[in-house]
């Protein structure tokens, strides 16, 4: 029993014992009784409302910004990520994206009206649907690429910024500095090789030697496909002359021909002449 329960059952108790005091004086003690007990029971009432429109409160607060987002992702229309695997989306243009883990990809709101913007973090393969009326163009950070269909590689998680074509043609912006990507060939960013424009192993590619140092040769194809090529240092101030075109290999093995070395694929990234 509460205080102002006990008061009025004591006051109660009072009356009916006879025990009055002036009805004026009654009825005022009567009044700021119940008016205690009443105010009592709107405080009890009002944090009973309070425990339970609070916690809901909170909840439509989080759902609001789990749904929504930040208000720059609350204004795009597609969200696709990943978490811990590898997975494949079809985008609303029929464009297929296969995301490696921990990668985001946000359609603009306005995708597919005049063009198809988006900005991207992390690794994924692109397969565009081509469509010449609305370029395909993404906000890789750093940098951007414009393509109108192809199928390509994306990086933009490593240190090493990287885009790789295996169809199809790309533009990639970044800075002041405009490169185009044509089949297997592969752009890479990093503070030491800044636009860096390479080639696949299997690209066919022309050289011409005039009387160039086996060492120079060497060089050139290394910079050409991005790789390290070793040999015995006895061969670097030969000569080699001509003119030659193929993959990095038939080219390799060609200007070695004359001094018995053969090409030996180490690693994807090495080979050794022996």
């Amino acid at each position: 029993m509460g205080l102002e329960d006990e008061f009025e059952e004591n006051w109660r108790s009072v009356s009916e014992e006879g025990n009055t005091i002036d009805d004026i004086t009654d009825r005022k003690i009567r009044t700021g009784i119940h008016r205690k007990i009443a105010r009592k029971k709107s405080v009890k009432q009002f944090y009973w409302i309070a425990a339970v429109l609070v916690p809901f409160f909170i909840l439509f607060l989080v759902f609001k910004t789990t749904v929504l987002g930040s208000g720059a992702e609350a204004e795009h229309a597609w969200v696709y990520e990943t978490s811990g695997q590898k997975k494949s989306f079809e985008l609303p243009d029929g464009t297929q994206v296969e995301l490696n883990p921990y990668s985001k990809l946000v359609l603009d709101k306005s995708f597919g009206d005049k063009d198809r913007k988006m900005v991207f973090t992390g690794q994924g393969k692109f397969s565009v649907a081509k469509d010449k009326e609305r370029p395909f163009r993404i906000n890789a950070g750093e940098f951007t690429i414009q393509v109108l269909g192809t199928q390509f590689f994306l990086d933009q998680k490593s240190s090493q910024k990287k885009v790789e074509l295996f169809e199809g043609k790309v533009k990639i912006e970044h800075g002041s500095t405009i490169t185009y990507l044509l089949p297997e060939e592969i752009w890479l960013n990093d503070p030491k090789n800044p636009d860096y424009h390479y080639y696949r192993p299997e690209k066919q590619k022309s050289f011409t030697f005039n009387r160039s140092a086996y060492s120079e040769a060497i060089a050139q194809l290394e910079n050409t496909y991005n790789i390290r090529i070793s040999y015995p240092v006895q061969f670097k101030n030969k000569k080699v002359s001509g003119a030659f075109t193929g993959n990095l290999n038939e080219v390799l093995s060609v200007i070695s021909f004359p001094f018995n070395l053969k090409p030996e694929k180490i690693n994807e990234k090495e080979i050794i002449l022996k």
